[in-house]
């Protein structure tokens, strides 16, 4: 039996203008996802990949077609809208870490919590700190951790509180080899393990042949998925 479709792109274009003209990063574009669907989304720098993740997650609007989310149509949300969409319903992973310098990791982990009002669970949060090998640096602030050690704890912060799509927007791209694996085991496991939507943006080809299927952006358009 075939999931469900968790994430529809229908026809979106989007563009901005300027003095020069009309600029269109993402022209017409359709996406089928699946709940559950690990994706890799792969393209050169200025394809439109990381527009269609900010749209996908509420970050910007479209200039034209719709997204539906878990059957909801985010596209025709206002600011408000998007803000609450955002908050309850994806967790963001980004390349530099977005941690907040004054709360530890711990804090930083538990923040999606409170700001959505559901119940921490310590022991299931120390069971990953654990296994990401967190745990002796649970209270300690973000300054005070290496560059794998943050984004392991961001992407910690982005997959424990629930969301139903987790949007990884080159979240490997400033680790070593160990960092890289050990974050994309992880969002393996959160596919795999716990039914977790992952769309995941990447340059490197090698990692997006571990993801259940890959989309190709190019010059604003699908040629893959």
């Amino acid at each position: 039996m075939e999931k469900e479709i968790i994430v529809e792109v229908t026809d979106v274009s989007k563009f901005y203008e300027s003095q020069s003209g009309r600029n269109c990063v993402l022209d017409h574009v359709n996406i089928r996802i699946r709940r559950g669907e690990f994706v890799g989304i792969v393209g050169d720098s200025g394809s439109g990949k990381t527009t269609l993740l900010n749209l996908v997650g509420g970050m910007d609007s479209v200039s034209a077609g719709t997204i539906m989310v878990a059957g909801e149509n985010i596209s025709a949300f206002d600011d408000r809208e998007r803000t609450l969409y955002r908050r309850r319903r994806v967790g963001f992973i980004f390349q530099d870490y977005n941690l907040i310098n004054e709360l530890t990791v711990y804090e930083n982990i538990i923040l999606p919590f409170q700001l959505k009002g559901k119940k921490i669970n310590g022991q299931h949060i120390d069971r990953f700190l654990d296994m990401l090998k967190l745990q002796a640096k649970k209270n300690c602030f973000p300054m005070q951790l290496s560059g794998g050690e943050q984004q392991r704890a961001a992407v910690l912060r982005a997959l424990l509180s629930g969301p139903d799509l987790i949007l990884a927007d080159e979240p490997t791209g400033n680790l070593d080899s160990r960092n890289t694996q050990a974050v994309v085991q992880l969002l393996q496991y959160f596919s795999r393990k716990m039914g977790k939507t992952i769309l995941f943006v990447t340059h490197n080809m090698e990692l997006a042949a571990r993801c259940d299927r890959v989309i190709v952006v190019k010059d604003g358009k699908i040629c893959d998925s």
